[in-house]
């Protein structure tokens, strides 16, 4: 199992059946089960080829099924609305005619008068990325029983800070992927934020929890705020605010090292009861 950044922009690159339905390749993952990241970015790249000129607004997921990561998957995209300042899509993911994943993506004009008012939360102070130890790049991988089992999380690479172990276990992040990302594409650009945001906001949740239990991504929600630059380190703020009736929130901001706001994400798990046999 490998996933390279160049196997990952590979599968970004989605075959266009016609004007309204794509098919994407997935990666490896455990189990063959689908990233949830994944499929949201292939989502949202699906609905901006039919919203162009336009730069990505939100994007709202359901996952539905895990599907299987040995095939590609169907994106149908529905048209809900083209206005003069924003577009909004419905993006339907499909294997063998069973849902996977419902996305809600929106996208708007750039509206020259938006910097009258202006306003954001102040980034965090924390070390620069360069002063920080090298961790593997996701949570699974820092555990020798799961080494090898998450290499589809490879692509990016990033460096923690004071990860707390209680609640909301607040687990600020630089991240940057491990490679060189087109400059010139901007929603590329907010397909991999989108994507790295979802497969590593699980994280806190699990600290949180104290790490027990199998779990399923439900939904996921992005608003963009302004453009990333990929070449550079970003930072991640992360936490776990609540957990009940089975169900844990986590949150996330992202800022530009000169202190930007990037994007503010939420993400809800899925933490089923153990099932005792009689």
């Amino acid at each position: 199992m490998s996933s390279s950044l160049t196997d990952v922009l590979a599968t970004l690159d989605l075959a266009r059946v016609d004007q309204w339905h794509f098919a994407g390749e997935q990666l490896p993952a455990p189990a063959n089960h689908i990233l949830g990241g994944h499929i949201s970015a292939q989502a949202l790249l699906a609905a901006s080829h039919t919203a162009p000129g336009r730069a990505p607004h939100s994007v709202h997921t359901y996952f539905l099924r895990p599907g299987d990561s040995r095939r590609p998957v169907d994106f149908e995209v529905v048209d809900l609305q083209e206005g003069r300042t924003f577009s909004a899509r419905r993006v339907t993911a499909c294997q063998d005619g069973k849902i996977l994943m419902e996305a809600m993506s929106s996208f708007k004009v750039v509206d020259p008068r938006s910097a009258e008012v202006v306003y954001q939360p102040t980034m965090p102070r924390v070390p620069a990325p360069e002063d920080l130890p090298w961790v593997p790049p996701h949570l699974a991988e820092s555990d020798e029983s799961t080494a090898g089992r998450w290499t589809s999380l490879r692509w990016f690479e990033r460096r923690v800070i004071d990860t707390e172990t209680a609640p909301p276990a607040r687990s600020p992040m630089w991240w940057r992927p491990d490679g060189e990302v087109p400059p010139d594409d901007p929603v590329l650009t907010a397909s991999l934020v989108a994507y790295l945001s979802a497969v590593t906001l699980t994280e806190p949740a699990f600290v949180a929890r104290g790490g027990v239990g199998g779990s399923s991504q439900r939904d996921h929600s992005v608003w963009f705020h302004g453009p990333a630059v990929l070449s550079d380190w970003l930072l991640y703020e992360r936490s776990s605010p609540s957990s009940a009736d089975s169900l844990t929130l986590a949150n996330g901001t992202m800022f530009s090292r000169d202190g930007r706001l990037v994007c503010t994400v939420r993400q809800e798990m899925y933490f089923p009861a153990p099932r005792h046999s009689n």
